[in-house]
């Protein structure tokens, strides 16, 4: 785990001035697979928004704009290249809980990707975490498996696009359980933090890649 980070540390900085977005621009949204995009272009592919904190940890919004139960964590459509072609979420620094951000909708099985693709997102980080940043894979609660972000994001530039693939064989847990995943996506921190996304997907690993599979 700790190799493939470092190797992701040095692909980062790299890629930060190519667009990486630009490839799914030429798919029209409604026929998009929903098992394997789960935001385009900002917009939600079958699947709805879930905001939480202690105050509730499951508030399901219509559309893209709301706020958790506590105040926590909101989100709101914000501009990349276009109107509304991206989401901003948003966590308040006053609140010393825990906020999550989750995509949600009917379970889909990953298994047959774990060595062979990643998550990707689409994303600019607008305020530097000052805690904790956790993105995970969610297959109904306790059944989960986060990663900490801190140290991939940390030297991208503020307020720079980038793209930040996370192979699916590096999520792991003892009630994780990659054929039956509800929530493909959900991201959460105790601290302040600021992150805009316009796209969320699986892709293929590179030539070559293993992702966190051990090495023998």
């Amino acid at each position: 785990m700790h190799n493939f980070i470092t190797k992701l540390l040095k692909l980062l900085p790299a890629i930060t001035g190519i667009c990486l977005i630009a490839p799914l621009t030429s798919h029209a949204q409604n026929t998009l697979n929903p098992n394997y995009f789960y935001l385009v272009k900002g917009e939600l592919i079958g699947r709805s928004i879930s905001l939480g904190d202690p105050s509730n940890w499951s508030t399901m919004i219509q559309g893209r704009e709301g706020q958790s139960a506590g105040e926590k964590i909101k989100v709101a459509p914000i501009d990349f290249k276009a109107s509304g072609d991206a989401i901003q979420l948003t966590w308040a620094a006053r609140k010393k809980v825990v906020g999550n951000f989750g995509l949600y909708g009917n379970a889909i099985d990953l298994s047959k990707f774990k060595d062979a693709a990643s998550l990707t997102i689409d994303m600019r980080v607008d305020v530097k975490p000052d805690k904790d940043v956790k993105i995970g894979l969610n297959c109904g609660y306790p059944c989960q498996a986060e990663l900490s972000i801190n140290r991939m994001i940390k030297k991208m530039p503020k307020g720079e696009w980038f793209s930040l693939p996370l192979p699916l064989n590096c999520f792991k847990s003892d009630n994780f359980d990659l054929s039956k995943i509800t929530g493909p996506f959900t991201i959460a921190t105790d601290g302040k933090f600021t992150v805009s996304i316009t796209n969320i997907r699986l892709e293929k690993l590179p030539e070559g890649d293993k992702g966190c599979v051990e090495q023998p």
